[in-house]
């Protein structure tokens, strides 16, 4: 009998590695979400929250600044619209308190004694609208404003606590032309009817004189903070910054009378009140989008790194030794080509030649007398293996790859023939 066959090696499971429905879910999302921020990048804007239509530097509508900020930062001052209590003021960074709340007169001693502290130039722009209700079909903009009183408007700069301008009074005129000069620069001002001015004053120096009074005026003395107060906010929001020469007297009044290098508007007097800090920016929109993505990526590293993630992948069968491995893998080969029957008949030629050569056989006998010697001295030898039989059975194999199980087991009696031929160490079936 000849030697069994070793039983193939179960193939274990090992840990670890994806399996293919998880990886295409890890790539889908991966994929969303790549997609996802680059839509964000582009559009993010318009999913944010809408800005309130008061007068504020993130406000469109025509009593808004937005369009300031936005000209000061294309000639190249940094502006900043400031959402924290402090910060940002300094020497040639002025601050800019635009269209104050007169009642909320703490919060607006508090911005004069930062800007004092800071040594930086307050910028007053007093307030002369009162919003209405919003738009409807345009929530960004006003459907109507009315004046304030002018009462109101004063209380709104004495609110600031400044000695100096305490009895500083308001007058309304109608449209206002009038020509501001700097040395080599002048620009002609338009304020639409009903434009508002500064009374003269002994506390008050003139930075642009029209007839009537001061539409820009520098609080007379020397005590720190440095303060410039703007009479008409129609100078420069929304709706009067692109009359006349507007923009340009703007220009001019910061980087001449300010000697400004940058701006901070301050929008905690208008409610936008934040909480500095890294952790809180980036748990706010847009920013949270990005962290959300980190923390995502982040659990799939980590469920990739523990000890098993998704479907077992089987181990490689490890490779045995010896001629044994090298006939099975050789059979495999024959199979996997899809022509077994050919492929073997071949094989078993050149085993019945080789042994027919061990034995001295002479080499030019016909096959069937080979197979016959052969088949004497195989008998001889105490074995009982039909060599015809085993002739006959490859011819019968299917063709392609379905006689392939068979046509590897007769390999396998072909070289177990051959070993016990040539060693005599093997017993026949």
């Amino acid at each position: 009998m000849s030697e069994p066959t070793p039983a193939p090696v179960e193939a274990v499971e090992i840990e670890g590695g994806f399996s293919r429905r998880t990886l295409a879910w890890i790539i889908g999302c991966a994929s969303v979400s790549f997609v996802a921020a680059v839509l964000l990048s582009v559009y993010g804007r318009d999913l944010a929250s809408r800005p309130t239509p008061e007068a504020n530097t993130f406000s469109y509508s025509a009593v808004g600044h937005h369009a300031v900020v936005e000209f000061l930062r294309s000639l190249g001052l940094g502006v900043i619209s400031r959402q924290a209590p402090a910060g940002g003021v300094g020497p040639g960074r002025p601050l800019v308190v635009a269209e104050p709340d007169p009642g909320d007169a703490a919060r607006l001693k508090a911005l004069r004694e930062e800007a004092r502290d800071r040594h930086a130039a307050l910028v007053i722009v007093l307030p002369k609208w009162t919003p209405g209700p919003a738009d409807p079909k345009r929530p960004d903009w006003l459907s109507k404003v009315s004046l304030m009183s002018i009462p109101r408007v004063e209380l709104a700069l004495k609110a600031f606590g400044d000695k100096e301008l305490r009895d500083v009074t308001v007058q309304r005129t109608g449209r206002l032309r009038c020509t501001a000069r700097w040395e080599g620069s002048t620009a002609e001002l338009h304020v639409e009817e009903p434009a508002q001015l500064l009374e003269p004053a002994a506390g008050l120096a003139p930075v642009v004189q029209c007839p009537g009074g001061y539409l820009i005026a520098r609080r007379a003395g020397a005590p720190e903070p440095r303060t410039f107060v703007i009479a008409d906010p129609d100078l420069l929001n929304n709706q009067g910054l692109d009359r006349g020469d507007n923009a340009e007297a703007i220009y001019q009044f910061f980087t001449r009378d300010l000697a400004a290098t940058g701006v901070v508007f301050d929008e905690t007097i208008h409610g936008f009140n934040r909480v500095p800090g890294l952790l809180a920016e980036s748990l706010r929109f847009p920013m949270v989008l990005g962290v959300l993505q980190s923390l995502l990526l982040l659990g799939v590293v980590l469920w990739a790194g523990m000890g098993r993630f998704g479907k077992p992948l089987p181990a490689a069968p490890s490779l045995g030794a010896g001629k044994e491995v090298l006939i099975d893998n050789t059979a495999k080969l024959l199979v996997n080509g899809g022509h077994a029957g050919d492929s073997l008949f071949l094989y078993f030629r050149q085993m019945t030649r080789a042994v027919a050569a061990h034995y001295f056989l002479p080499p030019d006998l016909p096959d069937a007398e080979r197979l016959a010697r052969l088949q004497r001295i195989t008998h001889l030898h105490g074995l009982t293996w039909d060599l015809a039989a085993l002739e006959r059975s490859i011819h019968r194999l299917p063709d392609g790859r379905r006689g392939g199980d068979a046509a590897a087991r007769i390999a396998r009696r072909l070289y177990d023939w051959r070993w016990e031929m040539t060693n005599g160490n093997r017993q026949g079936p």
